[in-house]
């Protein structure tokens, strides 16, 4: 594992490259710079090669390899992990997960597992308090919790000039790193495809994960990544969640082919929310709606009113779910007004834990 300061150094040099031991043709592509996914680009980085995604392989069915491996220092706490990814630009490559074990974690039983993603910010090491989506406080002792990170090349454009990456600075100051999502690119795939393509196996193989129970849950450029990650892996994800997140065109416009298998979504985004418009996530419903075959679009779609636990129903928050889904598929939709681009968790944290825990 690098040194702290050599991981975040990477940010700076992007290196044109195609990696030793890569198959294929590298694709040449640059990466978005975004506003928690404003779609403008980032002048300011430059082209990397990518090695083309393999094709995602199903999660497949029961106990995964990692069910008898002891694990004891991520007990009821995120202990940080590096992660190399394969074919990924040079700068690219060295990536960073959390893993969070249930506090009574017994190895021998497979547990749910959740993949959380946060919204664009400086790197966790350099930030005073964890930026993960906190849904440990409702998980106990039940799920594998773990927290992605932006990879250190594609700094959000509302970042300064001068930002820092560098510690004990003024926190107003430090680089901000964003998910890419290709949101302005006509090339269909990602690095994130790579990472968690790498990161959900190696997931399994050290921890005893149930792999028919594997989810997603993402807030802002985390919730962006929900959209990309239920297109590309709906065979390894049995549900996703989103707040605040949005369809990236290239899934849209169908520039990207997603694999064509169904997935269970929960999505939560509020109608006056300016820097993610509502349409983005109004897109990635309709989306949803054809792909798990719910019999009609959104608006000739049957619903019925569905409440979170706790959080009732009213004028500045509703959800709704489709009722012509599979049963084992379904799609809920929440709308909220007044919170803009908040993270939401009062609704979204209990919200997404009584969907899993109900697939």
């Amino acid at each position: 594992m690098r040194p702290a300061r050599a991981r975040i150094a990477l940010a700076g040099a992007v290196a044109v490259a195609a990696l030793a031991g890569c198959t294929g043709s590298p694709t040449v592509r640059g990466y978005v710079g975004a506003q928690d996914r404003s779609l403008g680009t980032d002048a300011g980085s430059p082209a990397v090669s990518l090695c083309p995604v393999p094709a995602p392989s199903s999660a497949g069915q029961g106990p995964s390899a990692g069910c008898g491996k002891s694990a004891t220092q991520a007990l009821g706490q995120y202990k940080e992990f590096p992660l190399t990814v394969d074919c990924e630009g040079d700068n690219a490559r060295d990536r960073l997960y959390y893993v969070r074990l249930p506090p009574n974690y017994d190895p021998a039983k497979p547990y749910r597992t959740v993949y959380l993603g946060p919204g664009c910010g400086p790197p966790q090491e350099l930030v005073g308090e964890s930026k993960v989506y906190p849904m440990q406080t409702e998980s106990d002792p039940d799920a594998i919790l773990v927290a992605m990170e932006q990879g250190f090349y594609n700094k959000a454009e509302y970042s300064s000039a001068d930002c820092t990456t560098t510690a004990g600075g003024d926190p107003s100051r430090l680089c901000h790193y964003c998910f890419d999502d290709g949101a302005a690119t006509t090339t269909p795939e990602s690095f994130e495809y790579a990472y968690f393509d790498r990161l959900h196996k190696q997931v399994e193989n050290d921890f005893c994960v149930d792999k028919t129970k594997q989810f997603f849950a993402g807030y802002s450029s985390g919730g962006w990544l929900a959209h990309q990650l239920g297109c590309q892996f709906p065979d390894v994800l049995r549900a996703q969640g989103s707040v605040t997140g949005g369809l990236p065109p290239v899934i849209r416009d169908g520039v990207k082919t997603c694999v064509d298998h169904p997935i269970a979504a929960f999505l939560i985004h509020d109608s006056q929310d300016v820097a993610n418009v509502y349409a983005g996530s109004v897109a990635a419903l309709e989306r949803l709606l054809q792909l798990n075959n719910c019999g009609a679009p959104m608006r000739s779609a049957p619903t019925e009113a569905y409440t979170i636990a706790g959080v009732p129903n009213n004028a500045d928050f509703s959800c709704l779910r489709y009722t012509g889904c599979p049963a084992e598929y379904p799609i809920v939709f929440c709308t909220s007004r007044g919170r803009m681009h908040g993270p939401q968790t009062t609704s979204a944290v209990p919200g997404f834990w009584q969907f899993f825990e109900g697939l």
